[in-house]
């Protein structure tokens, strides 16, 4: 069992990366961001395991740490069992001590819900699992149209709303008893979950993030938004960021939100729209699916912590 640096592009499109490539049992690219660190975990002439690690620059800005993504992952075993745990230890445990010698913080992974393998292999080395999302996706076609409540505006968001949507993304998705997302449930992090999110939003307003932003308004204070991508090359469409403000949950505006934004994609040109969310978010998953949408896809997110024992 050896564990081989690789040297970028064409290690990756060699004919051994191609075979555990088509044997990864699921799926995934070997592809890697330009300046990844990249290694393969060879045994008998076959490697059976391709992992590395680049820089997430935003991220690292924002949080005031040096944080990175840990992709790709890829193996060849499809189960846990004592011989490809050992083999995903030996690998990560390698690239972990490479990613602290280069002053790396933390590194962020994200796997098929059905990777166990090296969901257990990134405990073995200290990984933590800090979030379980889930992907629904929907036909627009025939969707009702969105009903707003008395008293309230539904429109596309206007000048000088911007710190006041910046401030209610913070609140809702740094929320530990509503969202509660990974970055606030990692006690790390949660210091830096509100700016993370107030930039989220004056990106998606400045159409970095998103293609539109609707608001529903009482007066000239927003209490719900949600922001939108276009779908492009004929995928699907997306809801990206959406959220009621604490005071006026329990009233059905998510569902008001929710069509006018899908209305919104179909009129873009989406035939369909897609959303994650959290596992735990079951009035997001009901109203989607009251709609008709379908699960499409799951996934388990680790955060693995270098710089602490």
């Amino acid at each position: 069992m050896q564990v081989i640096p690789l040297a970028g592009a064409q290690a990756l499109n060699s004919p051994t990366a191609a075979a555990l490539r088509a044997a990864a049992p699921w799926g995934g690219s070997a592809a890697a961001p330009a300046g990844a660190r990249l290694w393969a975990l060879e045994q008998g002439g076959q490697w059976h395991w391709l992992a590395g690690w680049s820089p997430l620059a935003f991220d690292s800005r924002v949080f005031g740490l040096a944080l990175g993504r840990l992709a790709p992952l890829l193996h060849r075993a499809p189960w846990p069992a004592a011989e490809a745990l050992a083999q995903g230890r030996t690998l990560l445990a390698s690239l972990a001590a490479q990613a602290r010698e280069e002053g790396q913080a933390c590194l962020v992974a994200r796997l098929d819900s059905r990777d166990l393998l090296t969901g257990q292999a990134l405990e073995a080395v200290g990984g933590r699992l800090v979030d379980v999302g889930v992907e629904w996706e929907l036909a627009l076609a025939g969707l009702p149209a969105a009903a707003v409540p008395a008293g309230l505006e539904l429109r596309a968001w206007q000048a000088g709303e911007e710190e006041a949507l910046a401030e209610l993304c913070a609140a809702s998705f740094c929320d530990l008893g509503a969202y509660a997302d990974r970055f606030a449930m990692d006690h790390r992090l949660r210091g830096g979950c509100p700016e993370m999110y107030r930039r989220w939003m004056a990106n998606s307003l400045t159409g970095q993030q998103a293609d539109q932003v609707l608001v529903l308004a009482k007066g000239k204070g927003p209490v719900g938004f949600i922001t939108l991508r276009r779908s492009r090359a004929g995928a699907p469409g997306w809801v990206v960021l959406n959220a009621v403000h604490p005071a006026w949950r329990g009233h059905g505006l998510y569902n008001c939100l929710l069509a006018a934004g899908l209305t919104w994609l179909a009129e873009e040109g989406a035939a369909w729209a897609r959303v994650r969310t959290k596992v735990s978010q079951q009035a997001v998953i009901r109203a989607w699916s009251r709609l008709g949408a379908s699960q499409v896809g799951a996934e388990l997110t680790f955060h693995l912590w270098l710089d602490e024992d």
